[in-house]
């Protein structure tokens, strides 16, 4: 298997080709640390086996069959600019050329009659032949989502308009075209202007019977599958990990959700017998409670609660803390102090880790571990010195915070959400972004003197993934079989490691776009919608192509790169298909499913444009970002990533002084086809 590469204190996962691993059967793998210095041993050879779990079984699912009234059906002539200018017969629809015209059907859906929250597992249509009843050639019609309203009383050609140029769906026999991600589409969104279907010029055409036909049971029909709404299940993995006066609890989303629409858990903090001491309410997977009694047991409650009700409690086992060397203050301290420093050196108040280290009253305990960073930092620093930028303002501060002692004698670990607010000052102005994540910090006691040892993401290093399926929807893993990526349309990069800035021609962009102002506007403004995986940048990028600019989803195999797809229906189906969470997958399908054109001067670039980042160390664009606009000659951007909000400059810059720098940056711009 190829080697995956992440950014320090993260999760590494690759996903492994079905048909890879034997059940039973053992493996090995290994780590290495690498530096701008080089990089380490690998480490010996861990072993693991292989237990492949049956999946546990799906709720019934329902049917929902909608025909005459529930489901509207016409047809219309393309070639004809104005309504009415042909039609077909009474009762029928037809699909393709015929009499001298081409033809198109619309068909619209009424889905009052499903429950709100149901989750759409299929739909299917059933159209009845009305040219032929035995050996008929079955069709394999383009189905296109429409973007606006269409009504008989328009032209054919309007129909077109509305439908645009991308299918949901070619080339597949019409009775085996899944309809459901379309389906739920509409519901999530709560728009549904139809759809329409279309055959090439040269495929045979066909005539069906419409919602008129005299024969009631050859009309359409739209048979849908689906779980009805209930509570989620009960959550799983619960674990209470007991710190010094408080505690903090994870656990793993319930297989079943019960339901579309958030999943949101009540997190009670119990005594043994059963007397609530806190409780907190979000849609994280975690919970921090402190101001507890290390002389005493806690255990937490979970439940997990959507629109329709809750779930069942599930409790963790109880747990008691214990004091830390030296009090729990002390290492909040040292680690509130480590990221002052850190902050000095980035904004050049320290020009180096040691006068950072020098002039903190707790250098002592986290010098040698920022002397680590000073490379990677002072080089962001002077690579935005460099343009003309500068990083005026770092700050940090810690919330629900739980200093626990290690699993082994002598660590301390201090598990706390960091709040991180950073400034950059362009031509004299300050841009201010903020962002929060979830961080351990690790130190190592030698008497009474500690050090910091290490850093990484706690939500990573926390979670205690499920033995079952529903692992791997737990976290977004890199696929083994991607390959190298194609640089083609890459900005050009300075030797400073920049984009190469140019004057843009006049005239040399089209003046349509993509919604591009809706996509860069969500961007900007849902950077703290919730992550649903470790590495979830391209998962937001796809949502603010999806709810900002409307972009249509592709059924198709979840690993298929002409696939894009999110799935809310049930926890151990694949929860997006590749190309919705994989920022290599999403940029081939951009380039290969999509209209769209490369952005390569940086000059160009604008709101709604997408950026993919590929690094020295990697073979594919491990990152995806929106831009959302341009200031001060710069360019602003939108992702989950290290911060929320910052500019491309900054972006790159940031690994400028490490040993795996960005080598390569691609936009590309989605063109509007309506």
């Amino acid at each position: 298997m190829p080697a995956v590469w992440v950014e320090s204190g993260n999760r590494a996962a690759l996903q492994i080709p079905e048909g890879k691993l034997t059940d039973g059967a053992a493996y090995r793998w290994s780590v290495r640390a690498c530096s701008s210095t080089g990089c380490s041993p690998w480490s010996a050879e861990q072993n693991m086996t292989v237990r492949v779990q049956a999946l546990p079984p799906m709720p019934v699912a329902q049917s929902l069959v909608l025909g005459d009234a529930a489901l509207d059906s016409a047809s219309a002539a393309t070639d004809c600019t104005t309504a009415g200018c042909a039609t077909p017969p009474a009762g029928e629809l037809r699909l393709g050329t015929a009499d001298g015209h081409s033809w198109a059907t619309r068909l619209k859906a009424n889905f009052a009659g499903l429950p709100k929250g149901a989750r759409v597992t299929s739909a299917k249509l059933s159209l009845t032949r009305a040219d032929c009843t035995t050996e008929c050639v079955a069709q394999k019609p383009d189905v296109f989502e429409l973007s606006g309203p269409w009504t008989p009383a328009q032209s054919g050609k309007d129909l077109l308009t509305a439908a645009g140029t991308e299918s949901y769906a070619s080339d597949i026999a019409l009775n085996e075209i899944d309809f459901g991600m379309l389906v739920q589409s509409w519901l999530d969104r709560g728009e549904n202007e139809g759809l329409a279907l279309t055959v090439p010029g040269t495929a045979p055409s066909a005539s069906y019977y419409s919602g008129a036909a005299t024969d009631s049971v050859k009309r359409p029909r739209l048979t849908v599958e689906y779980l009805p709404p209930t509570a989620p299940g009960a959550v799983s993995d619960v674990v209470a990990t007991a710190g010094d006066t408080g505690l903090l609890a994870t656990w793993n989303a319930p297989v079943d959700g019960g339901a579309t629409g958030e999943t949101t858990y009540v997190v009670k903090a119990e005594k043994t017998d059963g007397t609530v001491v806190g409780s907190w309410e979000g849609t994280a997977v975690r919970a921090a409670f402190t101001g507890l009694d290390n002389s005493l047991s806690y255990r937490v409650a979970v439940t997990a609660k959507n629109g329709v009700g809750s779930g069942p409690v599930s409790r963790s086992a109880p747990v008691q803390g214990a004091p830390v060397s030296g009090g729990a203050t002390r290492y909040k301290d040292y680690v509130q102090a480590y990221l002052s420093a850190q902050g000095k050196v980035l904004t050049g108040v320290s020009l180096t880790a040691a006068d950072a280290v020098a002039a903190s009253p707790h250098g002592t305990a986290f010098g040698d571990f920022l002397g680590t960073q000073e490379g990677a930092l002072v080089a962001t620093r002077e690579a935005l010195e460099g343009k003309g930028q500068a990083y005026v303002g770092s700050s940090s501060a810690l919330t629900d915070t739980v200093v626990t002692n290690g699993s082994t004698t002598g660590r301390v670990l201090v598990r706390t959400t960091v709040v991180r607010t950073t400034t950059v000052r362009i031509d004299g102005v300050d841009q201010v972004s903020e962002d929060a994540s979830t961080k351990r910090f690790v130190f190592g006691l030698t008497g009474d003197t500690a050090k910091l040892e290490s850093e990484s993401d706690d939500t990573s290093a926390g979670q205690t993934l499920s033995p079952t399926a529903t692992a791997g929807t737990q976290v977004a893993a890199t696929p083994a079989e991607t390959g190298a990526a194609d640089d083609s349309g890459a900005m050009a990069l300075g030797a400073d490691g920049f984009p190469v800035e140019a004057p843009t021609a006049p005239g040399a962009q089209p003046a349509a776009y993509f919604n591009a102002a809706g996509t860069g506007a969500w961007a900007f403004h849902n950077t703290g919608v919730k992550k649903e995986y470790d590495q979830d940048c391209t998962n937001f990028a796809s949502k603010a192509l999806y709810y900002g600019g409307g972009m249509k989803m592709r059924t198709g195999w979840y690993r298929s790169d002409s696939a894009w797809w999110k799935n809310p229906s049930w926890a151990v189906w694949p929860k997006n298909s590749f190309a919705w969470s994989g920022a290599e997958n999403l940029r081939r399908h951009l380039l290969g499913y999509r209209s769209q054109y490369y952005v390569t001067d940086v000059n160009a670039l604008r709101p709604g444009d997408l950026l993919f980042f590929k690094w020295k160390r990697e073979s594919v664009y491990n990152h995806a970002a929106v831009v959302t606009g341009r200031g001060q000659g710069q360019v602003n951007l939108a992702q989950h990533g290290w911060t929320n909000h910052t500019t491309l400059n900054a972006a790159i810059g940031r690994y400028r002084g490490g040993d795996n720098p960005i080598v390569s940056v691609v936009a590309i711009r989605l063109v509007s086809t309506n």
